[in-house]
Protein backbone atom coordinates (compact mmCIF):
# COMPACT_ATOMS: atom_id res chain seq x y z
CA UNK A 1 0.00 0.00 0.00
CA UNK A 2 1.32 3.37 -0.99
CA UNK A 3 0.73 6.67 1.23
CA UNK A 4 1.46 9.90 0.85
CA UNK A 5 2.37 10.80 4.22
CA UNK A 6 -0.06 13.71 3.98
CA UNK A 7 -2.77 13.92 6.96
CA UNK A 8 -6.52 14.52 5.97
CA UNK A 9 -8.24 17.31 8.08
CA UNK A 10 -9.58 14.72 10.80
CA UNK A 11 -6.50 13.16 11.44
CA UNK A 12 -4.52 15.64 11.93
CA UNK A 13 -7.39 17.11 14.38
CA UNK A 14 -7.20 13.78 16.44
CA UNK A 15 -4.27 14.64 17.57
CA UNK A 16 -4.83 18.01 19.15
CA UNK A 17 -4.87 18.04 23.14
CA UNK A 18 -8.25 16.07 23.68
CA UNK A 19 -8.77 18.35 26.85
CA UNK A 20 -9.22 21.87 24.74
CA UNK A 21 -11.55 19.69 22.24
CA UNK A 22 -13.63 18.96 25.03
CA UNK A 23 -13.74 22.76 26.32
CA UNK A 24 -14.64 24.08 22.17
CA UNK A 25 -17.42 21.10 22.02
CA UNK A 26 -18.64 22.42 25.36
CA UNK A 27 -18.70 25.74 24.33
CA UNK A 28 -20.20 24.58 20.82
CA UNK A 29 -23.06 22.73 22.84
CA UNK A 30 -23.49 26.02 24.59
CA UNK A 31 -24.50 28.41 21.57
CA UNK A 32 -26.60 25.34 20.34
CA UNK A 33 -28.71 25.10 23.14
CA UNK A 34 -28.93 29.24 23.26
CA UNK A 35 -29.43 29.76 19.52
CA UNK A 36 -31.10 26.53 18.74
CA UNK A 37 -30.94 25.38 14.53
CA UNK A 38 -29.58 28.61 13.99
CA UNK A 39 -25.77 28.63 15.50
CA UNK A 40 -23.30 29.25 13.70
CA UNK A 41 -19.89 28.12 13.78
CA UNK A 42 -19.20 32.16 14.54
CA UNK A 43 -21.04 32.03 17.32
CA UNK A 44 -19.23 28.99 18.32
CA UNK A 45 -15.95 30.16 18.14
CA UNK A 46 -16.85 33.45 19.41
CA UNK A 47 -18.15 31.49 22.62
CA UNK A 48 -14.87 29.84 22.35
CA UNK A 49 -12.83 33.00 22.62
CA UNK A 50 -11.24 31.91 19.26
CA UNK A 51 -11.78 32.78 15.96
CA UNK A 52 -13.41 29.95 13.01
CA UNK A 53 -10.21 29.03 11.62
CA UNK A 54 -8.99 27.95 14.99
CA UNK A 55 -12.25 26.17 15.79
CA UNK A 56 -11.70 24.18 12.71
CA UNK A 57 -8.52 23.02 13.03
CA UNK A 58 -9.51 20.81 16.40
CA UNK A 59 -11.97 19.22 14.61
CA UNK A 60 -10.76 19.32 10.85
CA UNK A 61 -13.43 21.13 9.10
CA UNK A 62 -17.39 21.91 9.51
CA UNK A 63 -18.39 18.13 9.12
CA UNK A 64 -15.98 17.26 11.53
CA UNK A 65 -17.67 19.78 14.25
CA UNK A 66 -21.10 18.54 13.58
CA UNK A 67 -20.12 14.73 13.72
CA UNK A 68 -18.51 15.50 17.32
CA UNK A 69 -21.86 17.27 18.70
CA UNK A 70 -23.37 13.80 17.08
CA UNK A 71 -21.40 11.28 18.66
CA UNK A 72 -22.11 13.77 22.04
CA UNK A 73 -25.74 13.20 21.33
CA UNK A 74 -25.30 9.92 20.64
CA UNK A 75 -23.40 8.74 23.56
CA UNK A 76 -25.79 10.30 26.18
CA UNK A 77 -29.13 9.09 24.24
CA UNK A 78 -27.77 5.15 24.10
CA UNK A 79 -27.08 5.41 28.27
CA UNK A 80 -29.82 7.37 28.46
CA UNK A 81 -31.68 4.43 26.69
CA UNK A 82 -29.77 1.37 28.13
CA UNK A 83 -30.71 2.60 32.06
CA UNK A 84 -34.71 2.95 30.58
CA UNK A 85 -34.86 -0.95 29.86
CA UNK A 86 -32.33 -2.06 32.23
CA UNK A 87 -34.00 -4.36 34.47
CA UNK A 88 -37.10 -5.28 31.58
CA UNK A 89 -35.34 -7.10 29.40
CA UNK A 90 -37.40 -10.55 30.27
CA UNK A 91 -40.46 -8.29 29.98
CA UNK A 92 -42.69 -8.36 26.48
CA UNK A 93 -41.58 -6.75 23.78
CA UNK A 94 -44.36 -4.20 23.26
CA UNK A 95 -43.00 -3.03 27.25
CA UNK A 96 -39.70 -3.22 26.07
CA UNK A 97 -40.35 -0.93 23.09
CA UNK A 98 -42.41 1.54 24.49
CA UNK A 99 -39.64 1.98 27.39
CA UNK A 100 -37.11 2.57 24.70
CA UNK A 101 -39.34 4.93 23.02
CA UNK A 102 -40.50 6.53 25.58
CA UNK A 103 -36.64 7.16 26.41
CA UNK A 104 -35.64 8.60 23.27
CA UNK A 105 -38.65 11.07 22.79
CA UNK A 106 -37.95 12.59 26.43
CA UNK A 107 -34.53 13.17 25.15
CA UNK A 108 -35.80 14.92 22.73
CA UNK A 109 -37.96 17.15 24.83
CA UNK A 110 -35.12 17.73 27.18
CA UNK A 111 -32.40 18.90 24.94
CA UNK A 112 -34.64 19.91 21.63
CA UNK A 113 -32.45 22.84 20.22
CA UNK A 114 -29.66 20.28 20.43
CA UNK A 115 -32.22 17.66 18.23
CA UNK A 116 -32.78 20.73 16.19
CA UNK A 117 -29.56 21.76 14.88
CA UNK A 118 -29.12 18.18 14.46
CA UNK A 119 -31.29 17.33 12.49
CA UNK A 120 -31.58 20.68 10.60
CA UNK A 121 -27.90 21.35 10.09
CA UNK A 122 -26.52 18.24 9.43
CA UNK A 123 -27.13 16.78 5.91
CA UNK A 124 -29.08 13.74 5.67
CA UNK A 125 -26.99 11.73 4.35
CA UNK A 126 -23.88 13.18 6.01
CA UNK A 127 -21.10 11.59 8.82
CA UNK A 128 -22.56 13.15 11.88
CA UNK A 129 -26.52 12.12 11.11
CA UNK A 130 -25.18 8.38 9.78
CA UNK A 131 -23.05 8.58 12.75
CA UNK A 132 -25.75 9.30 15.32
CA UNK A 133 -27.80 6.54 13.76
CA UNK A 134 -25.37 3.66 13.42
CA UNK A 135 -24.53 4.36 17.48
CA UNK A 136 -28.31 4.20 18.42
CA UNK A 137 -29.17 1.43 15.81
CA UNK A 138 -26.19 -0.45 17.35
CA UNK A 139 -27.84 -0.51 20.86
CA UNK A 140 -31.16 -1.08 19.20
CA UNK A 141 -30.16 -4.51 17.50
CA UNK A 142 -28.85 -6.13 20.19
CA UNK A 143 -32.43 -5.43 21.89
CA UNK A 144 -33.91 -7.07 18.83
CA UNK A 145 -31.70 -9.63 18.98
CA UNK A 146 -32.09 -10.58 22.29
CA UNK A 147 -35.25 -10.49 21.38
CA UNK A 148 -36.13 -12.42 18.54
CA UNK A 149 -33.26 -15.36 19.56
CA UNK A 150 -36.11 -15.57 23.17
CA UNK A 151 -39.00 -16.41 20.40
CA UNK A 152 -36.97 -18.97 18.64
CA UNK A 153 -36.91 -16.57 15.27
CA UNK A 154 -34.22 -15.69 13.13
CA UNK A 155 -32.13 -12.63 14.02
CA UNK A 156 -30.74 -12.41 10.63
CA UNK A 157 -32.65 -9.29 10.33
CA UNK A 158 -31.99 -7.78 13.73
CA UNK A 159 -29.75 -4.71 12.12
CA UNK A 160 -32.03 -4.03 9.17
CA UNK A 161 -35.23 -3.97 11.51
CA UNK A 162 -32.88 -1.25 14.34
CA UNK A 163 -32.20 0.63 11.80
CA UNK A 164 -35.47 0.87 10.45
CA UNK A 165 -37.00 1.77 13.79
CA UNK A 166 -34.27 4.31 14.69
CA UNK A 167 -34.97 6.00 10.93
CA UNK A 168 -38.82 5.83 12.08
CA UNK A 169 -38.31 7.48 15.82
CA UNK A 170 -35.67 9.69 14.62
CA UNK A 171 -38.19 11.05 11.47
CA UNK A 172 -41.35 11.32 13.36
CA UNK A 173 -39.48 12.57 16.62
CA UNK A 174 -37.98 14.88 14.27
CA UNK A 175 -41.37 16.26 13.04
CA UNK A 176 -43.03 16.36 16.53
CA UNK A 177 -40.29 18.34 17.91
CA UNK A 178 -40.77 21.23 15.20
CA UNK A 179 -44.64 21.22 15.21
CA UNK A 180 -45.55 20.00 18.48
CA UNK A 181 -49.36 19.04 17.29
CA UNK A 182 -49.76 15.51 19.05
CA UNK A 183 -48.58 15.20 23.12
CA UNK A 184 -45.92 13.78 24.07
CA UNK A 185 -47.77 10.56 25.20
CA UNK A 186 -49.68 10.31 22.08
CA UNK A 187 -46.51 10.27 20.03
CA UNK A 188 -44.69 7.58 22.32
CA UNK A 189 -48.10 5.10 22.09
CA UNK A 190 -48.24 5.26 18.41
CA UNK A 191 -44.80 4.47 17.77
CA UNK A 192 -44.94 1.87 19.73
CA UNK A 193 -47.96 0.39 18.10
CA UNK A 194 -46.33 0.84 14.96
CA UNK A 195 -42.78 -0.36 15.96
CA UNK A 196 -44.73 -3.44 18.19
CA UNK A 197 -46.93 -5.02 15.84
CA UNK A 198 -44.79 -4.03 12.66
CA UNK A 199 -41.38 -6.06 14.22
CA UNK A 200 -44.03 -8.61 15.30
CA UNK A 201 -45.58 -9.08 11.86
CA UNK A 202 -42.40 -8.87 10.18
CA UNK A 203 -40.35 -11.22 11.97
CA UNK A 204 -42.84 -14.18 11.92
CA UNK A 205 -43.03 -13.77 8.13
CA UNK A 206 -46.81 -11.95 8.36
CA UNK A 207 -47.31 -10.63 4.41
CA UNK A 208 -48.88 -7.63 3.79
CA UNK A 209 -52.36 -8.01 1.58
Amino acid sequence: MVTTGVEGPSAKASRRRPGRRGELLQAALEVIRRDGAAASMEEMAAEAGITKPVLYRYFGDREGLLSAVGERFAEVLVDRLRAAVSGHLEDSPEVVVRLAIEAYVGFIAEDPALYGFLTRQAPPGGAALVGVVDTVAGFIEELIDEGLSRRGLSTRPAATFAHGVVGMVHLAGARWARSGEVGRAELVADLASLVTYGLTGAATGVQLP
